[in-house]
């Protein structure tokens, strides 16, 4: 449509929030961060450090256009992904240049293990086993990295905190943040870290492949599995140009565009040794459950109204994940757990009237970005980068790590919130809407020990 149309859902960040007067403007504003990943000796092998590091270069090159990965040495990936056998591999597929030494023109730098800290802006990732997050300075070593889910989240926080520098404009200190993924509705305490033993679901159906859904495969594939592992994968939409800047299987490059989304996961799951079904349409609560579907469904929807009607159809768990909309919730994350198809009354708003969506589509195309892009693209391509919703990639793979975090929670037979939010500015102040009865019976899982 318009070289503005592939990271529109990221530039809407900026232009739609008032950060910028333009589409080009907010193309530069990003296209001048440079970012370094810097991977220490101590960390390169490990599952935790490995998956900080992918994650953050994913990520950051999808914002900011450009990574690079700094790592003394290479090792051998310890989970098995589609991208590569080894780090720095894996890391070039995804789009990094990968050094040595550090870049004389990097503006900000991702520090993850035993790095130097260099004068310029700089952030740790840190985690100990459960707990995750960033510092921003060395006091606190890191610690228990055998948990890859834990460097999912620290990386995608890590990226978060350079583009929050983007959207004020000057760069900001970094904040520290402590979230537990095993209780994230709750302060995290540095003597509980979660447990070093627990279950892994070993049967799920996916629902939704796009910017979520694509973050549940995503850190799914860095878990490291054992046994027969099955996942149901439904989706009816092909990926398309402004896929690859929001989701995380989406490879440089224009050989995926066209590729129905469900396929690609199959592609990320199978490598990662998990057997797959394939549903290529839409699911309107009319595909009847038999007793060897999955249990447990993940739902990466954006609408409400089908989520509405998947919440009632009778799995016997679901968890929903939905993100803030518009520019200024955009890094909130929700969290939903409904039990044998019955969502507590009140569980989500009603849905928007036609009428006040449709306003707010309206006050975007006066705005100076819009009717600069329309000389551009035209009255109709306006209105549709007007209605299209905001998406960054790292808030997709932090509500990853979230929910497949929560759905181990239920595969030890724990209980999970049925309402929990998260605003990734402060993940560490996320709030509780109660919590579900703990499962009375196993419903399918491995066992894990880290």
């Amino acid at each position: 449509m318009t070289k503005f149309w592939k990271r529109s859902r990221v530039t809407k960040a900026l232009t739609d929030g008032g950060r910028a007067g333009s589409f080009e403007e907010a193309e530069a504003r990003l296209n001048k961060v440079r970012v370094d990943v810097v991977l220490g000796d101590d960390q390169l092998t490990t599952a935790a450090g490995q998956a900080a590091a992918l994650t953050a270069v994913a990520t950051a090159r999808k914002c900011f256009g450009r990574v690079t990965l700094v790592m003394a040495g290479d090792a051998p990936l310890i989970t098995i992904l589609p991208i590569g056998e080894t780090v720095k591999a894996a890391a070039r597929r995804l789009g990094a240049r990968v050094d040595t030494h550090a870049s004389k023109l990097a503006t900000h730098t991702i520090r993850i293990g035993n790095t130097p800290a260099g004068a310029r802006w700089n952030v740790r990732c840190w985690w100990d086993r459960w707990l995750a997050g960033t510092r921003a300075f060395d006091g606190d070593r890191i610690g228990d990295s055998r948990l890859s889910v834990s460097g999912v989240f620290a990386g995608a926080v890590a990226v978060r905190q350079v583009f929050a520098c983007v959207l004020a404009g000057r760069d900001i200190h970094v904040r520290d943040a402590t979230v537990s993924l095993w209780t994230p509705w709750q302060l995290a305490s540095m003597d509980e870290i979660g447990p070093e033993r627990f279950d892994v679901p070993d049967k799920l159906w996916l629902l939704g492949l796009g910017h979520l859904g694509q973050a549940f495969v995503w850190t799914l594939c860095f878990l490291r599995g054992e046994g027969e592992r099955l996942v149901v994968l439904q989706d009816n939409q092909k990926i398309s140009e402004e896929n690859e800047a929001t989701s995380l299987l989406v490879l440089p490059g224009d050989e995926e565009l066209g590729e129905k989304k469900v396929r690609l996961a199959d592609v990320w799951l199978k490598r990662a040794g998990w057997e797959t079904s394939l549903i290529e349409r839409r699911h309107a609560g009319d595909v009847a459950l038999g007793v060897d579907d999955p249990p447990i469904l993940l739902s990466g929807l954006d609408r409400l109204t089908p989520r509405l009607v998947l919440a009632k159809h009778g799995f016997p768990l679901m968890i929903d994940a939905g993100i803030g909309h518009g520019p200024g919730d955009f890094e909130g994350i929700q969290m939903r757990t409904i039990v044998n198809g019955e969502p507590p009354v009140g569980l989500w708003s009603e849905p928007a009237k036609a009428e006040e969506t449709e306003e707010g589509t309206k006050g975007l195309l006066d705005r100076p970005a819009y009717v600069e892009l329309e000389q551009h693209v035209g009255e109709c391509g306006k209105v549709s980068f007007a209605q299209a919703s905001v998406a960054v990639p790292f808030v997709g793979a932090a509500t990853g790590a979230v929910v497949i975090g929560q759905a181990i929670r239920l595969a030890t037979l724990e209980p999970a919130p049925v309402f929990l939010q998260m605003e990734l500015g402060a993940p560490d102040m996320a709030t509780l809407g109660g919590l579900t009865e703990a499962p009375h019976a196993n419903l399918g899982s491995f066992s894990m020990r880290l």
